[in-house]
């Protein structure tokens, strides 16, 4: 795998990590709701110079937490997706008995999202 490869420059690294979130969001996110909105687009060959027209945005809230600091490689792909979502952050490691132990956590006090994708790629061992 060119992720857990030793030999992976950092740019090939974050190149093929930004390539894989981008899909894994794509099918992530495929089924949250949307609402339409009106929109009025540009055409040289209409005589107002524009159409009026519908599209869609998300109805639902979205939030990405990333886990510190693998999944930050994942948040700028996601962003582009989904640009209106909140990013929290949470940092763990593993400790000696192989637990994971919860090191950061910048989660809000209540939850005011409709979903949280929580963003590791999972490189290592995946203990955490």
């Amino acid at each position: 795998s060119i992720l857990r490869s030793s030999s992976t420059s950092p740019s090939s690294f974050r190149r093929t990590l930004r390539e894989i979130t981008f899909h894994l969001g794509y099918e992530a996110t495929a089924t949250l709701s949307t609402r339409d909105i009106p929109l009025t687009v540009p055409c040289a060959t209409h005589s107002t110079n524009h159409i009026d027209t519908m599209g869609s945005r998300l109805s639902a809230k979205v939030a990405l937490i990333p886990i510190l600091r693998s999944g930050l490689g994942m948040v700028d792909p996601m962003l582009e997706l989904v640009d209106n979502a909140t990013v929290h952050h949470i940092g763990m490691y593993r400790s000696k008995s192989l637990m994971p132990v919860q090191y950061y956590n910048r989660l809000p006090k209540t939850c005011n999202v409709d979903v949280a994708y929580v963003m590791d790629p999972l490189i290592a061992t995946s203990a955490t």
